[in-house]
């Protein structure tokens, strides 16, 4: 939609025929480009790195001379694109596209001038902050208009940079696109009367500094990856704070980026599948519908007036600021090295860790609420789903200032129920936590944002079906091998019936029987953690009718156990997809410290010669890979491979690269193994690098039902004393075709508009003797195979018997 003479004006993507056929017809040959791109300007003055590493500066330095002092300077100059990348005729316009997803969105895109040179006082920030603010969205969630918001600016390339909100419309919001971004201008209008305000500049320079001061740390890769672009965009002592610290305070460069919030230099683009049949044009390279129009001199003008909205409030000061960053003393020798039960009761576990070695004025707080009535049938996962977000939705207003003061709010549902996450700085954390759950017991459902929340869902459950083979294979796999998990198909069936009574019935039973379980960690001591406990369990405790959870209904998920020799195959067609996906799971039974171990060695071994074969040498297809999993307590070995190929022979090839790992394990050398012992050694023993990270990986343990929390020391000594002959019985019982303990369950995702139908009458007769000797079953009901099983024993211990 760029100016078509602008360099701006092309995809970043290619095809065969612009990367082949086109440059061969023209004798334009695409070696020579690069090479002629690499002789202009591949130059040692526009190359910029970053380099982290344990060794002092000087070495560092020194290393770097060595390895790059030879790059040429070459007499160019870094380009700068001053022309706009809209022209008159391309503002002011309306695009109207049609999307392969069931997906409805409004995007409003304004120029604006270069920011760099003002990235001391960051005017975008100041607006990227009030546009943030609930306010706005609440307005236009409150119309039915729109479901999310979202703001700021996009720097695409030197002297190209633009202004963009970006909305997700209800199916009523499309009939009101006009009136949305009339309320746009409104709020703009608002904030040129008021001006920009210093006390909100001051509070956002403060936020900013506060984020900077108590950063987590990063991984390093990230780190430095981050650390290069801005070398080209700041001055050299600026780098590590351009993007972070609020400098200076210049309200004239706000008003000037307001002024440029005009219709004359703005472009709408609405996305939906309802504009079928609407369009004139098609994208040539990925056949996308549009259409482009002027937009009308009526319009324009209704969003000329100078008027405000009624009802939009603009912000307030922010009363989760912190002020107090006192760390809690410790005692490093005595405090426990993992987390331990703190509190047990019969509604409430509580885990604690206080941190003794990130030492940040932070913490973080996981709380799961648990309760085995929403996993019996997809009616009630689907309610739960539709509550969550309708509290979300509620809540973001009460959110927005914690947010913005670092103190974050993360809800989402779960198979079990729902599940929140606190973090960020401690002192004013028992506030937001009070606030949730007040509001959890007093919140009501508006009937309009019911319906719209819940044909939202609906939407994305359809929109499942447009995700990537490979992805829905995996999906599928999860679906088939979990006891409690339902299909999108499943849940779309059973989505009808649900209203506002069925959700408001379900959560009065909810919140009458459920079992809640809590992890906190970071700068807290006891007596903080036990007021977030009485927070938490109170208000469930006092409920009338309440009923603790009896030890039965505490079991969590468990697994479908495959039987030994058993090969199962599930198949799903996808009309959206050329390619195909494959997913081979083979079960390698329960977690334990040793069989975590030696599947992970086995992976680690094979991993480069699966890819090495079925990729590189085999070109089955783009994504291919070998990874190991968990799921409820299981362990399984898979490969994945996304292919044009038919699926039948994709799976042939993948068994017969597994036929070739035992010459493989065979010939490897003592040396070699050992090098492959010391390389996962050292991928279990990297310590997290943050706060975060580290909560995160302790919370996995909690939800996992593992309890171990210091696995990778206990692998790492089991690991010594694993030998090569445990590999290869491991690879000889439960991964070899021809193995006594097998068990597999392969998923296919079928292509309709496969280009390859015919690659099966290649394969050799060794390799369909191969495959039929395997005896594969297919699963034709997912639910029938289910219960035609057994389940593993469930993961850890019944949460009421933990010591």
């Amino acid at each position: 939609m760029a100016d078509p003479n602008h360099p701006f004006n092309m995809f970043k993507t290619g095809t065969k025929q612009t990367l082949w056929d086109i440059p061969n017809k023209n004798k334009s040959y695409v070696c020579e480009k690069l090479l002629e791109f690499h002789s202009s300007w591949y130059s040692s003055h526009l190359m910029y790195l970053a380099v982290l590493g344990k060794e002092d500066l000087n070495t560092l330095e020194d290393m770097v001379i060595s390895l790059f002092i030879h790059i040429e300077r070459k007499d160019v100059e870094m380009p700068i694109w001053v022309d706009p990348i809209y022209k008159e005729e391309q503002l002011a316009t309306k695009t109207i596209v049609v999307p392969v997803k069931d997906v409805r969105e409004l995007c409003i895109n304004f120029l604006i001038n270069n920011q760099q040179p003002n990235y001391k006082s960051m005017p975008t920030e100041y607006l990227n902050a009030i546009f943030s603010h609930t306010s706005i969205s609440a307005i236009l969630c409150m119309r039915g208009w729109v479901n999310g918001f979202l703001a700021c600016s996009i720097f695409e390339a030197r002297g190209i940079e633009y202004y963009e909100i970006i909305m997700d419309l209800t199916e009523i919001g499309l009939d009101y696109v006009d009136a949305i971004i009339k309320v746009i201008f409104q709020y703009v209008n608002g904030l040129k009367l008021r001006g920009p305000q210093e006390w909100f500049h001051e509070e956002t320079k403060l936020i900013n500094s506060l984020e900077f001061q108590y950063k987590d740390n990063e991984p390093p890769l990230n780190y430095v990856t981050m650390l290069t672009p801005q070398m080209i965009r700041y001055n050299l002592k600026d780098v590590l704070i351009a993007e972070h610290l609020i400098e200076e305070w210049k309200p004239d460069l706000i008003t000037e980026l307001l002024s440029y919030f005009r219709p004359d230099n703005m472009r709408v683009t609405v996305i939906s599948k309802t504009f079928q049949g609407q369009t004139n044009a098609e994208d040539k390279y990925y056949g996308t519908l549009f259409a482009v129009s002027k937009i009308p001199m009526e319009t324009i003008n209704f969003w000329l007036e100078d008027d405000i909205c009624e009802g939009i409030i603009m912000p307030s000061k922010n009363k989760y600021l912190a002020s107090n960053f006192t760390l809690v003393p410790i005692e490093i020798h005595k405090e426990p090295e993992i987390p331990k039960i703190f509190y047990n009761s019969s509604i409430l576990r509580c885990w604690l860790k206080i941190d003794t070695e990130f030492r940040l004025p932070k913490a973080y707080v996981a709380v799961d609420f648990f309760s085995p009535i929403v996993a019996v049938d997809p009616f009630n996962c689907n309610i739960m789903d539709i509550f969550v977000k309708l509290f979300n939705e509620d809540f973001s207003k009460h959110i927005h200032n914690a947010s913005r003061a670092k103190l974050h709010l993360q809800l989402k549902s779960s198979i079990h129920g729902f599940n929140f996450v606190l973090h960020g700085f401690n002192q004013k954390i028992n506030k937001l936590l009070k606030r949730i759950i007040e509001r959890l017991s007093t919140f009501t459902i508006d009937s309009q944002r019911f319906e719209i929340i819940k044909e939202e869902k609906i939407r994305k459950l359809k929109s499942i079906e447009t995700e990537n083979p490979y992805r829905s294979a995996t999906r599928y796999s999860s679906i088939i091998l979990s006891e409690t998990s339902w299909s999108p198909r499943e849940l779309l069936k059973s989505i009808g019936g649900i209203d506002v009574d069925s959700v408001r019935g379900f959560m009065n039973n909810f919140w009458s029987h459920l079992y809640i379980e809590s992890f906190m960690y970071g700068n807290l001591n006891r007596r903080m953690a036990v007021i977030l406990i009485h927070l938490l369990e109170k208000p469930f405790l006092s409920r009338e009718g309440f009923r603790p959870l009896l030890s039965r209904e505490l079991i969590r998920s468990r697994e479908v156990e495959i039987d030994d020799g058993e090969n199962k195959l599930y198949e799903r067609i996808t009309e959206l997809h050329s390619c195909s996906g494959v997913q081979v799971n083979l079960q390698c039974g329960v977690q334990n410290i040793k069989n975590n171990v030696v599947v992970s060695l086995f992976n680690q071994i094979i991993e480069e010669s699966c890819y090495n074969i079925l990729r590189t040498q085999e070109q089955l297809g783009y994504v291919v890979t070998s990874i190991t999993r968990k799921s409820n307590g299981v362990l399984y070995f898979c490969i994945i491979v996304q292919s044009d190929y038919n699926p039948i022979f994709v799976h042939t090839r993948i068994e017969h690269y597994l036929s070739s790992v035992e010459s493989l394990l065979n010939n490897l050398t003592d040396e070699e193994f050992l090098k492959h012992k010391e390389s996962l050694a050292t991928k279990l023993l990297e310590k997290p690098k943050g706060m975060i990270e580290q909560a995160v990986v302790y919370r996995s343990d909690i939800i996992d039902q593992c309890y171990i929390f210091k696995a990778a020391e206990f692998e790492v000594k089991i690991l010594t004393s694993i030998t090569k002959e445990d590999i290869i019985e491991f690879y000889q019982q439960k991964i070899n075709l021809t193995g006594p303990k097998r068990r597999m369950l392969s998923v296919y995702i079928r292509s309709t508009l496969n280009p390859k139908p015919d690659e099966c009458s290649t394969l050799s007769s060794s390799d369909i003797n191969l495959f039929i000797t395997s005896k594969i079953q297919k699963i034709d009901d997912i639910n029938e195979f289910k219960k035609s099983h057994r389940l593993y024993p469930a993961p850890g211990k019944l949460i009421a018997r933990w010591p």
